[in-house]
């Protein structure tokens, strides 16, 4: 009987730890698979050239009725170069893979993970990663006319507040 309990017990425990191995975070290793797998570096290389793209729509609609000389535009030239450069830096590779492996472990078991790299594999999920770029370039398409009346709002409160900044300098320098 007791050699039945202890066979028993030990199987519990063998069964636990192995429950438990499922409930781990998930390891580097099947992170990077997992980011291999849905050309995480590739597509964060597509976001630089998207979002250089939408801030120079920005700063067209931004500029659209003023009139641009050739000074203005070299100075909106060199702003947009100087915006693409953060942009640029911002989404390195290098830099921000410890952060998907922290943020990845933190939020996904093994078991987790180890199943999301089965769907990844699968014809399904590899469709999915081929048409996510198109997906997402559709979306940045659109992104400008959707973002346009938040511009228009966001344009107007900066007149306004530029004119209440000057309404208050005049009525500062009149008590002078």
């Amino acid at each position: 009987m007791n050699k039945l309990l202890a066979t028993a017990l030990v199987w519990m425990l063998i069964c636990g730890a192995a429950a438990a191995a499922n409930n781990a975070p998930a390891s580097d290793a099947s992170i990077r698979e997992l980011l291999e797998l849905t050309n995480a570096q590739q597509m964060l290389d597509g976001m630089k050239g998207q979002m250089t793209a939408m801030m120079n729509s920005a700063m067209q609609n931004a500029t659209k009725d003023q009139t641009i000389t050739a000074e203005r535009q070299a100075i909106l030239d060199r702003m947009s170069a100087k915006m693409s450069a953060v942009v640029t830096d911002m989404l390195n590779w290098d830099d921000l893979l410890p952060m998907y492996l922290r943020t990845f472990r933190a939020s996904f078991t093994q078991d987790e993970s180890d199943g999301v790299i089965k769907f990844y594999k699968s014809p399904a999920g590899r469709a999915y990663v081929k048409k996510l770029p198109l997906v997402m370039q559709n979306i940045m398409r659109e992104m400008p006319e959707f973002m346009k009346p938040v511009q228009e709002k966001i344009l107007t409160i900066q007149r306004e507040s530029i004119q209440e900044f000057k309404d208050l300098k005049d009525k500062e320098e009149a008590k002078k």
